[in-house]
């Protein structure tokens, strides 16, 4: 029986492939101009005479032999990105074949469009981990700086005055610029209204063209989702919670701010959830919605390293998840707000120090965001005054933005001591 052609298999060059071998074994230095621009995984017959060649030259050993029939290639950079194209070309001929295959198949409709995403998802994430952990020199940076400076400019011009996601803060997105690609801790004690504000920030971003990514390890999706809509709409979620609502204003609520909201996406978290993972579903929805960046909300992180087994002690678990985390966050050119408690010495002060099992974290977080009870300011209750302390900001420098919480419709209010 003939074997069954792949869409893939018009994605290959094995020659092409042979030849760059051929460049490499007969000069070594070729190696080094190609290793970050080829992928091992790029190759498809000589990928193992690949890593024995690389692995030789990297130790300084004497190089295998190889057995190929092609001439070297005239320019070996040449070659391999043309096959780190056709790599990146296969990851999308494999979803199309799956997704042929299923129209005949008859697939339901909702599988075939996630075969199609994921494969996407695939071909994106190759482009990036190509991009990724490149040796840059700074004459090669400086187009890029520029052309990223302009960028930013033009962002500001045309958008809401930042260069990154805006929170809806004023003050907030002034200090920080909006969230920009990193990691932000947000801290407070229990009751501050931590997971209001997120959701508030997150509610902001989506209705500003951005999708966010909220993975929660708190309370339950369709909690969140009842809090979110009841404070764009000025309800007290409580109500609905406790079976005294009316319906008919949720629902006006739901019909109003649905749309808005489309590009809001929850997680449940649990034990079994790795970064990976998240990296996986956050350029899912990047690339479902058609936008280079997303909002990656983690509520919260001690949650989510306590189900991690790494390390025996807590404290190296949470510090491996949080450099995992950013690392995610700059290669994905995504801002990560992550939720983090404090210790019961600090709770309920702005000092990097109450940050749980800080060590890490202080130095780690990119700004470090704590929601304190204001002592100098009230207000009449339910309100609270709160201040939302920037105690650290690699972006620009520290301060406090006075609020107001209101905990029964869940909204913060920046306050204007002009």
């Amino acid at each position: 029986m003939p074997r069954k052609f792949t869409l893939a298999e018009a994605f290959t060059d094995p020659k092409l492939e042979c030849s760059l071998l051929a460049a490499i074994a007969a000069n070594p230095e070729v190696y080094w101009e190609v290793l970050d621009l080829l992928p091992p995984e790029a190759l498809t017959k000589t990928r193992q005479v690949y890593e024995q060649l690389g692995e030789a030259i990297v130790k300084n050993d004497p190089l295998p032999e190889i057995d190929v029939d092609e001439k070297e290639a005239p320019d070996p950079v040449a070659a391999a990105r043309e096959l780190a194209d056709l790599y990146q070309r296969r990851l999308l001929a494999e979803s199309a074949q799956k997704f042929m295959d299923g129209l005949y198949d008859k697939i339901p409709v909702d599988e075939l469009i996630n075969v199609l995403e994921t494969g996407l998802v695939r071909a994106q994430q190759a482009v990036r981990e190509l991009q990724a952990g490149r040796v840059e020199a700074l004459s090669d940076l400086l187009a890029e700086v520029i052309k990223d400076a302009e960028a930013r400019q033009k962002a500001v011009r045309e958008g809401n005055g930042t260069v990154g996601l805006p929170s809806g803060i004023r003050k907030l997105d002034k200090l920080l610029g909006g969230f920009q690609p990193g990691l932000h801790l947000l801290a407070a004690e229990p009751g501050q209204g931590k997971t209001t504000l997120t959701l508030q920030i997150s509610s902001h971003v989506t209705r500003n063209g951005w999708p966010v990514l909220y993975v929660s390890f708190e309370e339950s999706l369709p909690r969140l989702a009842l809090k979110v809509i009841c404070s764009c709409a000025g309800l007290i979620a409580k109500e609905f919670a406790d079976g005294v609502g009316r319906l008919e204003d949720l629902k006006r609520a739901a019909r109003d701010h649905a749309s808005s909201l489309a590009g809001l996406h929850f997680i449940e978290g649990t034990s079994r959830l790795t970064v990976s993972q998240l990296k996986a579903k956050a350029l899912q929805i990047m690339t479902k919605r058609k936008a280079d960046r997303c909002l990656v909300v983690v509520d919260y992180l001690q949650r989510w390293a306590s189900g991690r087994r790494e390390y025996t002690e807590f404290r190296h678990v949470v510090s491996a998840l949080v450099s995992e985390l950013r690392e995610l966050s700059l290669r994905l050119s995504c801002p990560f707000l992550v939720i983090s408690s404090q210790n019961r010495p600090g709770q309920g002060t702005a000092n990097l120090i109450s940050l749980k099992e800080s060590g890490d974290l202080e130095y780690s977080a990119d700004t470090a965001l704590f929601l304190v009870e204001s002592q100098k300011r009230t207000a009449t209750p339910p309100a609270r005054a709160v201040d939302l302390v920037v105690e650290k900001n690699r972006y620009g420098d520290r301060g406090t933005i006075p609020l107001i919480f209101r905990p029964d419709v869940g909204i913060f209010r920046e306050e204007d001591r002009r």
